[in-house]
């Protein structure tokens, strides 16, 4: 019996394996468009952390059914945490590439969420740029 054994990938590698395929795809095509848009992930609200979540109160199953399914989960042990938490990642990107100059706009929103055994313990988000 056959089988399709699928790679696990990182969405970065996905991301990646993307770009370099639309940059040889398009750098085949000669004189059409040479600018790609790229978009990656979900966009997201932190504001929504503070308005419908509490710390200490809120489960992860509350943290999903505001922000969705997470990109990626871990652990972390941060300087002001007393032991390791839960952590969950969201991500998204989005931005323009011409591939002829290998040049771009891109930006990267990032949030990381924490939670104490189950319960939702605070978030560290960022951005690439604040434009």
């Amino acid at each position: 019996m056959w089988s399709i054994v699928r790679p696990c990938l990182t969405l970065h590698a996905r991301v990646s394996i993307l770009v370099v395929g639309l940059v040889l795809s398009a750098s085949m095509m000669g004189g059409c468009a040479t600018v790609v848009d790229v978009q990656a992930g979900s966009r997201f609200n932190p504001a929504l952390l503070e308005q419908s979540l509490r710390t200490g109160v809120s489960t992860q199953r509350d943290v999903q059914a505001a922000l969705g399914q997470p990109y990626g989960r871990g652990r972390a042990l941060m300087p002001f945490h007393e032991t390791d938490h839960t952590v969950w990642t969201y991500f998204h990107e989005q931005g323009a590439i011409d591939v002829s100059t290998s040049e771009g706009k891109d930006r990267r929103s990032y949030l990381f969420v924490f939670f104490a055994e189950d319960r939702f313990d605070g978030y560290m988000w960022f951005v690439s740029d604040m434009r």
